[in-house]
């Protein structure tokens, strides 16, 4: 097939302009991708949403930094969200932002306080130890848990109960030396010997009681490895495998199970160092809370975390595998660790509101109480 010249002429400006105009295209690609990168680059971080809530599988993100935290006062909850002003929400600290923090003092416990806590070390050289948080309405579950420790190798605990009744049923039961009645001075508010439903009005209080005593134990130089009493230990290498994650980088000072995967952490099981980091954090937590008691310890630390480094090269934070540290929706629901031949370390027997939980644990042979 031929073309005349006139042809010919015109399929060769065709071509060119073509050409001319890919060109064209590319180059505003290339320029928006720049103009792009310096707005990611130098975006502000109050442009990125920073809601985590208990059990709703949102990310954690970079959290704004902010000068001051205004202090927030909110009669209800319908609205808390949207009422809440972010600032109160923030972690800061050197590392990431302008130092608001300043470093608590606390007068030393009681002789009977700290005996308690030398005597139930895990590790004496790591001073780790293994805590519960909890009231007389929890009293099944917290034993269910011992039993659960016992299985597993584990001798040393303790618990630090929220009301005397407690302490004298472990007590009662060979267990006085593993129990503690909550100083006075480490209370924020009259906590409840009754069981607490989740997100009930004394279900708050209580989580908010956790963050207290972990925060004093962090300023007496301990390691805090804390546990929820609705979890039961099944692996006797429990320990050895959170400090392998411990150790893992040496910029790791907290170690998390997840609520939803990667992107939320469960304040019910974590490992903790007694780094000023770990101090900020828990600090930083019990000020929001103090001040917005609706929201739970859950969410608040999920917010104070969002806050710092997330990256997984320097991030202060290792979250635990959920295959190996299941919650109660990948466990009892999904079944996904044992399906897939996984055999867990613990099991959490959340997502599961009052007997449920028990029912839960009883369905997979994991309540040791009836024998």
């Amino acid at each position: 097939m031929t073309f005349d010249r006139p042809h010919r002429r015109w399929h060769v400006s065709l071509l060119l302009f073509l050409l001319g105009f890919i060109g064209v295209i590319a180059l505003l690609n290339y320029r928006s991708s720049l103009v792009e990168s310096t707005y990611i680059t130098n975006a502000r971080n109050n442009d990125i949403a920073d809601t985590v809530s208990d059990h709703c599988p949102e990310p954690i993100q970079a959290a704004p930094i902010v000068e001051e935290s205004p202090p927030v006062i909110i009669e209800g909850t319908d609205e808390l969200e949207k009422e809440l002003d972010s600032a109160a929400s923030y972690f800061k600290d050197e590392l990431y932002s302008k130092v608001t923090y300043k470093e608590r003092v606390y007068d030393r416990p009681s002789q009977k306080v700290m005996d308690a806590i030398e005597r139930n070390f895990i590790d004496k050289v790591e001073r780790t130890l293994l805590i519960a948080v909890v009231n007389h309405g929890m009293l099944e579950y917290t034993l269910n848990w011992i039993e659960s420790l016992k299985r597993t190798d584990i001798t040393n605990f303790l618990v630090f109960a929220i009301d005397q009744a407690l302490v004298d049923a472990l007590t009662n039961l060979g267990l006085g030396s593993n129990v503690v009645l909550i100083p006075e001075n480490w209370r924020h508010v009259q906590l409840s010997g009754d069981f607490a439903a989740w997100k009930t009005n004394s279900y708050t209080p209580i989580t908010h009681a956790k963050s207290l005593i972990v925060e004093r134990l962090l300023y007496l130089n301990v390691t805090v490895w804390f546990s929820d009493v609705d979890i039961v230990f099944v692996n006797p290498n429990i320990y050895t495998h959170l400090m392998w994650n411990l150790k893992s980088r040496k910029n790791v000072h907290m170690v998390f199970s997840q609520e939803t995967q990667y992107t939320s952490i469960n304040s019910g099981f974590y490992l903790m160092r007694p780094t000023d980091v770990s101090k900020r954090v828990m600090g930083r937590s019990i000020d929001i809370q103090d001040r917005v008691p609706a929201l739970t310890q859950q969410r608040i630390m999920n917010r104070v975390l969002a806050g710092m480094d997330q990256k997984y090269k320097s991030s202060p934070m290792i979250l635990l595998d959920l295959m190996l540290f299941p919650n109660g929706h990948f466990y009892f629901g999904r079944k996904l660790p044992t399906s897939l031949g996984f055999e867990p370390m613990m099991v959490h027997a959340n997502y599961r509101i009052g007997d449920a939980k028990k029912a839960a644990l009883k369905e997979v042979g994991l309540w040791f109480l009836d024998n």
